[in-house]
C-alpha cells in the first residue's frame, strides 16, 4: 500500500527529489521545535473513526474485501495554548483480516498556529507556521507481485522497515529531516501508540541531514491537512470551482486543487464486517462530492483523491466517505463508522 503514504490522508508522503541538504545548527532547531509542538498534550479532541474496503484490480474486473482495516481522523486544540490546532489521521490495513496480514499503514500529525484562537466548527486560513509529524510501515512495491514478494520477506524474519518525517513550514522557509527505523517488531496500525514514541525519540536523536527551501515561493505556512479542511470549508460555504492552495510538504512546493464539485442527494453505504456479517447499513442524504488533486511542483506529478462531505447539521463539514486510488491496480475506500455502531441498519437525515 505503497500509496497510502501519500494520502495520509496520509495524506502525503512525497518522494524527496530535489532539495539542500544541511547540517547546520540553524536548520536542527526549527525542526527540534516542531518536535516540541507535535508532543503537546491536547483538549477537546474531535475523533471522527472509519472502515477500510480494499479494492484490487485483476485483468477485467475488481475483486473487493469490506472491513480490511480503518482508521480515525481527529481534531484538537493545545492544552497550553488556544491557538495551536492538531490534525490527527490514522489508516491501514489491519493484518488480522487481511489476506497474507498484510500489514500496511501511514499516520500523520500536523500542527497550525493560528492567529486567533483555534475554531474546530468552522476550518480558518490564519495559519502562521506549522509543523508535520509523518510515521509510517514502509513499502516499495508497486504492483501486487512485488507486494506479496515483500511480504514473503518480512515473514522470512527480516527486519521491519519503518518512515518517520518531521517537517516544519512558516511564510518564509521550510525545512524537513526523514529518518528510518528497522525494528524488530512489526507494529500494526493498532499498536501506533506504542511505536510513536520510538520514532519520535529516533527524530530526536537522528544526525541525519535536513532538507531546507530557503526560497519558498508558497508564502502560506499551512501544510497539506489545514489546506484540504480550507477548501472543505470554501466548498460549504458555496465558492466556485475550481479552488487551487499551495503549501509545502517536505520542503517541496505542491498545489492542492479542489477541482470539481458535485452534489449528492442519495448515498447508500453498505459494508460487511471480516466474517461477512453487517457493519453499515446507512443512508446518506445532501452530501457534497469533492475532487481533489496535489501537484508536485518540481516534477509535476500529481495525486487525485475524493471526499464526500456533509453539508448540514452535526455532518456538515464532515467526511463521510474517502476515496483514493493510488495506482492502477489498487482502491481503497474508507467509510465513517456512525457513533451507535451497534445500529447497523439506519437513515441519516440531513436537512
Amino acid at each position: 500500500m505503497r500509496g497510502l503514504r501519500r494520502l495520509l490522508v496520509a495524506a502525503l508522503f512525497f518522494s524527496p527529489l530535489c532539495f539542500a541538504k544541511s547540517a547546520a545548527s540553524d536548520d536542527r532547531r526549527p525542526i527540534n521545535e516542531a518536535l516540541q509542538w507535535v508532543r503537546s498534550p491536547v483538549r477537546n479532541t474531535v475523533e471522527y473513526d472509519y472502515v477500510m474496503t480494499a479494492r484490487v484490480h485483476l485483468v477485467f474486473f475488481w475483486a473487493g474485501k469490506d472491513d480490511v482495516g480503518g482508521g480515525y481522523i481527529r481534531r484538537a486544540v493545545a492544552s497550553s495554548d488556544p491557538h495551536q490546532e492538531f490534525f490527527q489521521v490514522l489508516f491501514g490495513s489491519d493484518p488480522g483480516k487481511t489476506p497474507h496480514a498484510i500489514n500496511r499503514w501511514g499516520a500523520g500529525t500536523e500542527v497550525a498556529w493560528h492567529k486567533s484562537p483555534v475554531n474546530l466548527i468552522d476550518p480558518q486560513s490564519d495559519v502562521t507556521a506549522s509543523a508535520f509529524f509523518g510515521f509510517m510501515k514502509s513499502s516499495r512495491g508497486q504492483s501486487v507481485s512485488e507486494m506479496q514478494k515483500e511480504l514473503k520477506q518480512e515473514k522470512e524474519g527480516g527486519p521491519h522497515a519503518f518512515t518517520g518525517i518531521l517537517s516544519r513550514v512558516d511564510s518564509a522557509r521550510a525545512v524537513s529531516t526523514v529518518v528510518p527505523l528497522e525494528s524488530n517488531v512489526d507494529y500494526n496500525l493498532r499498536q501506533y501508540d506504542e511505536a510513536e514514541p520510538l520514532m519520535l525519540e529516533r527524530i530526536q536523536n537522528s544526525d541525519r541531514p535536513v532538507r531546507s527551501l530557503p526560497q519558498n515561493d508558497c508564502t502560506r505556512a499551512a501544510a497539506f491537512m489545514a489546506t484540504v479542511a480550507e477548501l472543505i470549508q470554501a466548498s460549504l460555504d458555496g465558492v466556485p470551482v475550481p479552488q487551487s492552495r499551495c503549501y509545502v510538504h517536505d520542503a517541496q512546493e505542491n498545489t492542492l486543487k479542489l477541482e470539481k464539485i458535485e452534489r449528492i442527494a442519495h448515498l447508500p453505504v453498505q459494508v460487511q464486517t471480516a466474517s461477512k456479517s453487517p457493519l453499515l447499513n446507512v443512508t446518506y442524504r445532501d452530501l457534497l462530492q469533492l475532487e481533489f488533486v496535489s501537484t508536485h511542483k518540481v516534477t509535476g506529478k500529481q495525486v487525485t483523491f475524493a471526499v464526500l462531505v456533509g453539508t448540514t447539521g452535526s455532518l456538515r463539514g464532515v467526511p463521510i466517505q474517502i476515496r483514493y486510488q493510488p495506482n492502477w491496480w489498487f482502491q481503497v475506500v474508507l467509510n465513517l463508522l456512525p457513533d451507535n455502531r451497534a445500529r447497523v441498519n439506519s437513515t441519516v437525515a440531513l436537512r
